[in-house]
C-alpha cells in the first residue's frame, strides 16, 4: 500500500491539466477570444494575410506550455523527497513527466483551437 500511495503522489502533478481544463476552457470562451480575437486569418482582397498578431490561439499555447513547466517543476520537488536514493530513477521521472504534460499540453491546445 505504501508503494501505490508513493505512485500516487508521483503522479500528482499532471492533476494540474485536470484540474485547470474546465475552468480554462470557459474562460477560453467568455473572455480571451474577446479579449485577444479568435485566431482567424485576416485575409484582404487578394487573399493575403493581413495582419498576425497575437490571439487566444497564442495564449492557448503559451499558457498549457506554463502549465506543463509548472508540472516539471513539482515533479523536480517531488523527486527530491521520494526518489532521492537513485539519480537515474529521478532524471527518468522528471523526463517522463515533462514529455507526458507536453502532450497533454499539445492535446488541450488542439482542443481549442480557434480557426
Amino acid at each position: 500500500m505504501k508503494i501505490v500511495k508513493k505512485i500516487v503522489v508521483l503522479v500528482s502533478p499532471l492533476l494540474l491539466f485536470v484540474v485547470l481544463l474546465v475552468p480554462y476552457s470557459w474562460a477560453n470562451q467568455q473572455f480571451i477570444v474577446d479579449w485577444l480575437g479568435c485566431g482567424c486569418p485576416i485575409l484582404d482582397e487578394f487573399g493575403n494575410m493581413v495582419e498576425n498578431n497575437f490571439n487566444a490561439n497564442d495564449f492557448t499555447a503559451l499558457f498549457w506550455l506554463f502549465i506543463s513547466v509548472c508540472a516539471t517543476a513539482v515533479a523536480v520537488l517531488l523527486s527530491k523527497r521520494f526518489l532521492k536514493e537513485k539519480t537515474w530513477l529521478r532524471v527518468l521521472y522528471i523526463t517522463g513527466i515533462f514529455l507526458v504534460s507536453l502532450i497533454i499540453s499539445y492535446v488541450f491546445f488542439q482542443m481549442m483551437l480557434w480557426n
